[in-house]
């Protein structure tokens, strides 16, 4: 087996007893679910389990890519042309810069609104992540937040924050 294979066996395992151990006993004994909840997608355990069901699920799906797919020996160069890359910072840096957009995301959120921070937000986080496709930067960065607003909105009756543009609406 070779070295990214086994990084990939344990990370799986990993992840696949992580997840199944938030399921069955962290969940459960730490999130408190009222009984008067009649929408399953309101309840307060509903994102977290749902949550833990997809790194389950996605672990369970690289253990068997682990085993399934052959990957080539001694083809170092593939292996390296595949895996994402930003050489232009040290990786420190861009974790800082990272930790601090999302800062000034939460602190814009009161002015500007969720939905126009997340409209500033997505085309620059994938800007800076490497994406140069404007044909899926823009519509991304855009239906994405309107649709997540709207579903808030209509379907699950939770209101979110505008910011100024409040009054638009």
């Amino acid at each position: 087996m070779t070295n990214k294979k086994t990084k990939d066996l344990i990370t799986a395992i990993l992840f696949i007893v992580s997840g199944l151990a938030a399921i069955f006993a962290l969940i459960p004994s730490g999130v408190i679910v009222p009984g008067s909840v009649q929408i399953s997608a309101l309840s307060p355990d509903f994102w977290p389990y749902t949550i833990a069901w997809g790194v389950v699920i996605s672990s369970a799906f690289l253990l068997l890519e682990t085993f399934m797919l052959k990957v080539p020996e001694g083809d170092e160069d593939a292996t390296e042309d595949a895996e994402y890359k930003l050489e232009t910072l040290p990786s420190t840096l861009r974790i800082v810069i990272l930790i601090f957009a999302l800062f000034l995301f939460y602190f814009a959120l009161t002015t500007v609104g969720i939905v126009a921070g997340s409209i500033v937000l997505m085309p620059t986080m994938m800007l800076y992540f490497g994406e140069r496709k404007w044909k899926y930067i823009v519509p991304l960065s855009i239906l994405i937040p309107i649709g997540l607003y709207l579903f808030f909105l209509h379907v699950a009756g939770i209101p979110m924050p505008l910011g100024i543009f409040e009054t638009l609406l």
